[in-house]
Order: C-alpha cells, then sequence, then structure tokens
C-alpha cells in the first residue's frame, strides 16, 4: 500500500521538541481469559460521530484502500502525552463473531478486553452474519494512558464462538506469518485499524488455510489518541508543554527588558 506523507510543518513545531520518552517494543499479544466486557457506550453516549468514518470501510472482498490517509506502522502506536483514550467500533464484515482486546505498556501497564462479541445491528452494517451486539459507533473508554506508552491491539478470530487464533499487530508472531492489521492516521486525533481475521494467504485452503479474502474490514475501528499524540505518530514535531511555557516566559522577559530600554524612568 502506498502511504501519504505530510510536509510543510510550521518552524516553531519543527524547532521546538521536548525529549521522547522511549516507550517499548511490541511483542506477540497475550490474551487473557479473566477480561470481561467493559462499559459500551452509545455513539450519543460517547459524543462520537461515526459517519465520516464508514467511507474508509470498503465492501467485501475488496482490498482497504489507502484513501489518500497516511499510513503508520501499527507495531509502534507509541503515545508521547497523557490522553484518555477510547476506541469505537467503525464497522465489520466478518462470519466470525470476533473479540478486540489491547495492552498499554511502558508508563502505564494496563490490558483488557474491548468488544466481547463483534457483531453488527442495524443499517449501514458491512455484514450481518449472526449476533447482534454492537451498532455503529459504540465506544469503550479505555481510561488515561501516560506519555512514554505502548499501545497494541489482537484480534481473537471467532473468539466468541470459540476461536483460538490470536492476530495481532507483530506480523512474525502471527500462526500464519502474516500481517493482519493496517493503521492510518484519520482526521486530527484518529488512528483507523482494519483487522483481516481468516488464516493464511489470499485465496489459499487446504490445512489450516481459510481461503482469506485479505480485505481488512472484518473489525473495523477508531481509536482517539489526540490531536497531540496523533501529529507525533505522523512525524510531527510536537513541543513539550513545558518548553512552550518557558518559551513564552522568555518572550515576556525579552519584552519588559526592552520596555525598560525605551523608558529609563521605569
Amino acid at each position: 500500500m502506498k502511504s501519504k506523507f505530510l510536509t510543510g510543518f510550521a518552524v516553531t513545531a519543527a524547532t521546538m521538541t521536548g525529549a521522547l520518552i522511549h516507550a517499548p517494543s511490541a511483542s506477540a499479544f497475550n490474551w487473557s481469559s479473566s477480561w470481561t466486557q467493559p462499559t459500551i457506550y452509545s455513539k450519543e453516549q460517547a459524543g462520537f460521530d461515526d459517519a465520516p468514518y464508514q467511507k474508509y470501510v470498503q465492501q467485501e472482498r475488496v482490498a482497504i484502500p489507502n484513501s489518500e490517509q497516511f499510513l503508520l506502522d501499527p507495531t509502534k502506536l507509541n503515545l508521547k502525552f497523557a490522553h484518555d483514550v477510547s476506541v469505537s467500533f467503525i464497522n465489520e464484515g466478518a462470519g466470525f463473531r470476533n473479540q478486540l482486546a489491547f495492552t498499554s505498556t511502558g508508563t502505564t501497564n494496563t490490558s483488557g478486553l474491548i468488544f466481547n462479541d463483534i457483531s453488527c445491528s442495524g443499517a449501514g452494517c458491512v455484514g450481518a452474519w449472526g449476533g447482534n451486539a454492537l451498532k455503529l459507533g459504540d465506544t469503550v473508554k479505555l481510561g488515561n494512558i501516560n506519555g512514554g506508552s505502548l499501545l497494541d491491539f489482537g484480534l481473537k478470530a471467532n473468539g466468541f464462538s470459540g476461536g483460538t487464533n490470536i492476530f495481532g499487530t507483530q506480523t512474525g508472531q502471527n500462526a500464519d506469518g502474516l500481517q493482519h492489521v493496517v493503521a492510518y492516521a484519520i482526521g486530527t486525533r484518529h488512528i483507523l485499524l482494519g483487522f483481516e481475521d481468516l488464516y493464511g494467504a489470499l485465496g489459499a485452503t487446504g490445512g489450516k488455510n481459510q481461503n482469506s479474502d485479505r480485505d481488512f474490514n472484518d473489525a473495523v475501528f477508531v481509536v482517539d489518541v489526540g490531536e497531540k499524540n496523533l501529529r507525533v505518530l505522523k512525524g510531527e514535531k510536537v513541543p513539550e508543554p513545558s518548553i512552550v511555557l518557558s518559551l513564552l516566559g522568555l518572550g515576556a522577559a525579552g519584552l519588559v527588558a526592552r520596555r525598560r530600554q525605551n523608558n529609563p524612568a521605569e
């Protein structure tokens, strides 16, 4: 897939940057049987509008398009700034009833289930092949994640119905050794994640292969990481708040000094 890189950063943003807290690297996704479904908020309760994101959900057996968005490395979703992270369900085109979970490692160490049964209900669903657990825009709040944390996501294929294949962001750790998630920067604060839930290469059958369509629309979500974190993930230089305040203080001191030079009576 082609990626579109954004240019033209402001000079002040490019020259003012704090020391980045290095989050750990992603590893194989570990699933816990003790996880339970957290509270799901409707899009009205969460204040989330899923409509602008539905255009990124393609029909069945069609490879997910770049959509002129910024392609991210899903193994490097490092947060530099603290943020109240949430995950919103956009759509699904799966016969499986998949499950989604997350981990945060680094300065914030936490993990948990996000959606126990990814099955779409109501108008606008790409797939409607059993279950009706989620409506478009349903949201789970992951809580405050500190800067210096690495977010990671994993999908248990057909997990609600007893499936055991876990596909994470680490391609080499997936059972079939293939990529099963794509990530894009969308808008000003969101990451779009698209998962493929079938084992094996495109159209492969026999053995464990499941005639995968490799369309990455089996579970589609957006993750709210905040504007500053998304800018950093896209490669922009975002100043630390302390640096901005220091520069403002220096600017104010300079104005006072200039006033005194111009007005000796002061």
